[in-house]
Order: C-alpha cells, then structure tokens, then sequence
C-alpha cells in the first residue's frame, strides 16, 4: 500500500515537472502574481482570457455586420432601389456579409490574434493533460 502510494506521489512529481519544462519550452514565463489573487485564480485567468476573447471578436464581428447591414440598407433606400422582392432583400444582406467580413480582416485583427493564441494555448494545456493521463495510465500498469 506505502508502495503504491509513493509511485503515485512520483508520478505526480513527474507530471508536474513535464509541465513545468514543457512551458519553459514553449517560452512561457510565469507572470509574477498579482495582489489578491490566489493561486487557482491566476491558474483560471488565461481561460478567461479566452473565453472574452472569442466572446469580444464574435460580438464585434456581429456588430461589424449589423452595421454594414444599415450602411446597405440606407444606400439601397436612398437610390429608391426596389425592396419589395425576397431576392433584392438577401442581395443586401450578402453585400452587407461581405463588407463585414472584408472590414473585420482589416479592423478587428488584433482581436483575432488575441483569439487564436487563446485557443491555440488551451489546446496545449488539454494535449498536455492528456498526455499526462495517459502516461499515468502507463506507470500504473
């Protein structure tokens, strides 16, 4: 049972330091902790990040649209363009759709950067995770 319990706490050790060296590797550098946090805060800080920047770049693209929407609309009404048809109607809304998305590449990469190393860091931490599972899986065989 002591035995057990000592490979367990060794395999710990040892997960601990492949994270460790793993995001040394990938150039993270611990942030000084902040006043007032505690260590599972600034643990879960970098998921909130992610989770507000793709919650800030998917609202800001919405709004780009939204607003290209009315740019289109009120140009289509002020050339007294006919309305009345569910064609002309989804051809202002493809215009709109691709001024949006034409703006938002110009407009909102920072966002999207900010995004996209968000992402890309939660799904080294889950790699990581798993691959610590499974090498668990393995020692306890």
């Amino acid at each position: 049972m002591t035995e057990q319990a000592g490979t367990k706490q060794k395999t710990k050790a040892k997960a601990t330091n492949s994270a460790k060296s793993a995001a040394a590797a990938n150039g993270a550098v611990d942030a000084p902790p902040q006043a007032g946090q505690s260590a599972e805060q600034q643990a879960t800080a970098p998921v909130l990040e992610t989770r507000h920047a793709v919650l800030r770049y998917t609202t800001l693209r919405l709004a780009l649209f939204l607003v290209a929407l009315v740019v289109v609309w009120a140009i289509a009404l002020i050339f007294n363009m006919d309305l009345s048809s569910q064609l002309s109607k989804l051809t202002l809304l493809a215009v709109a759709l691709l001024l949006s998305s034409a703006a938002s590449v110009i407009v909102l990469s920072k966002q999207r950067d900010a995004m996209s190393a968000g992402i890309v860091s939660r799904t080294q931490r889950l790699s990581r995770k798993f691959d610590d599972a499974a090498s668990f899986e393995d020692d306890e065989e």
